[in-house]
């Protein structure tokens, strides 16, 4: 077992309701998948769904481990709970996020969750909201109750369905959070099926570690009674250095359909990457720049400027003076220490005194390019038209 968090860890949770529609499906010939971990790759998730052309009696069951690590968990939880063909088991992901609400609603976030991939759900969470931190923590709070409503284990005629696995020593009946969320190889290592009867469907542990082959599904060499492995392995691992993608197997007849991990969302190529960065580099930083918005403005403001031919004070230190052509009337020293003197043309009188008015933007304006000038007053006074 390697859950050693001190977490509250509850008792086995099943929905009678999801598992009788998804036997009545798969009685009427419909098809029911089943996807493994996607740690927030709402990208691969979506091209995954589109690959497998669902018909709308079809049904997804993701195994758990939704968010954390990846750079959408919060898109990729909007997307799942609006999506009407998708049902979810928690996973030990969900649980740990989960300790992060309070009972008086509020959220306050776990450490040990943030240290475990909890950072990239909630910069994803402050990118969703535009780094509004209220609404960041209203919907992760709406999100999380939703997790601690989902069913831990799927049990049907044929397969059961769980993220992590069953302790082959206890009742499966009997078995929590413990157990079916955390579980690793105690369960795919046993020497016999923990369920005679039915196939054992889970994620958590990847196949990099399970099966013979990095980035593939995987599957028990022990066989039911019907000839059927006893477990399938379905994390191939999303942000695996080997092969990295999401599968979804179709639950009755055992067809895999795999998706590589999208160019866009492999975080994991940078070195000594544990996570997504979204937190560093795009949700996070929105809360130490409370000015954000107006830096961006009087950026573009800037750029617009300098297309007018206006040369700002602060961007004089960019310009070469050594190479300046001679009639400019005063050394380049001289610019410097006197912000009100202006750059004089052929034949203009150096000691004439010049009003410097502040720009449409409240910038220290040096000079306006004469030839840009020239341009817009040749451009502004056309001849008109006489009509005859």
């Amino acid at each position: 077992m390697s859950c050693k968090l001190d977490l509250p860890l509850g008792p086995s949770f099943r929905d009678a309701h999801i598992e009788a529609d998804l036997q009545g499906r798969l009685d009427d010939g419909r098809r029911v998948w089943a996807i493994g971990d996607i740690h927030g790759h709402l990208g691969t998730f979506r091209a995954l769904i589109h690959r497998l052309k669902l018909d709308a009696e079809d049904r997804v069951v993701c195994l758990g481990d939704m968010i954390d690590r990846g750079p959408d968990s919060a898109g990729l939880v909007d997307y799942i709970r609006s999506h009407p063909q998708i049902i979810c088991l928690k996973g030990n992901h969900e649980l740990m996020a989960i300790t992060s609400l309070q009972e008086d609603g509020h959220v306050e976030l776990w450490q040990p969750w943030l240290e475990r991939g909890g950072r990239s759900t909630w910069g994803s969470y402050i990118v969703r909201a535009s780094g509004d931190l209220y609404e960041a923590k209203k919907q992760f709070a709406n999100d999380l109750m939703w997790m601690d409503n989902l069913p831990n284990h799927i049990v049907l005629d044929d397969v059961r369905l769980v993220h992590a696995g069953y302790d082959p020593r206890m009742p499966l009946d009997l078995q929590g959070d413990k157990e079916l969320l955390w579980i690793r190889k105690r369960f795919y290592a046993h020497e016999y099926a923990v369920d005679p009867n039915r196939t054992v469907v889970f994620g958590h542990s990847t196949t990099t570690k399970v099966g013979p082959s990095p980035g593939s599904v995987a599957q028990s060499d022990i066989r039911l009674n019907d000839g059927r492995p006893a477990w399938i392995a379905m994390d191939i691992g999303a942000y695996n250095h080997v092969s990295p993608g999401l599968a979804a197997i179709d639950i009755k007849t055992f067809q895999v359909v795999k998706q590589a991990t999208l160019r866009s969302e492999r975080w994991f190529d940078v070195p000594d990457c544990r996570e997504a960065k979204i937190g560093t580099h795009f949700g996070l930083d929105i809360l130490r720049s409370s000015h954000r918005k107006e830096a961006v403005s009087a950026l573009r403001a800037k750029r617009k400027l300098k297309m007018a031919g206006v040369v700002l004070q602060e961007d004089l230190d960019d310009y070469d003076f050594e190479s300046m052509p001679r009639h400019v009337m005063f050394a380049s020293s001289e610019v410097k220490e006197s912000s009100n003197r202006v750059w004089h043309g052929p034949g203009t009188d150096p000691s004439e005194q010049h009003l410097r008015l502040p720009g449409p933007t409240g910038f220290r304006i040096y000079r306006k390019d004469s030839t840009m000038t020239s341009m817009n007053m040749h451009t502004s006074h056309k001849p008109k038209r006489i009509r005859g």
